[in-house]
């Protein structure tokens, strides 16, 4: 389990164009730039190389342990790991909708902002 979640995530960031090169590029058409680089995509693209594939594979590694010791501590109610992890992921996915329209509401700025 452990190990085809960080393959999982390693296919994630392969196939939704998340990785170094990607990213580097959505940075670099932001207008961003890393203080101390140049501002071109390959020095960005090469900072983000050295974090994005690590940070993959042991995010998907945790979410593997997680669901393990979910299924073997036997969550509440007898649900398995894979659907607590995904009855916490909508919710919390709720709760990040909830907390941006209260934003809006609560500064009209930011509403014509964001469109």
């Amino acid at each position: 389990m452990v190990l085809g979640g960080a393959i999982f995530a390693i296919f994630w960031v392969k196939t939704t164009d998340m990785g170094p090169e990607a990213t580097a590029k959505q940075i670099h058409n932001s207008g961003m730039q890393i203080p101390g680089f140049r501002q071109n995509v390959k020095s960005i693209e090469r900072v983000l190389g050295q974090y994005i594939p690590q940070v993959t594979v042991i995010g998907g590694a945790l979410v593997g342990v997680l669901a393990v010791a979910a299924n073997m501590l036997g969550t509440i109610g007898g649900v398995s790991g894979t659907g607590l992890l995904l009855t916490v992921s909508i919710t919390y996915k709720l709760y990040e909708e909830m907390a941006e329209e209260q934003l809006m509401e609560m500064h009209p700025m930011m509403r014509q902002m964001f469109g």
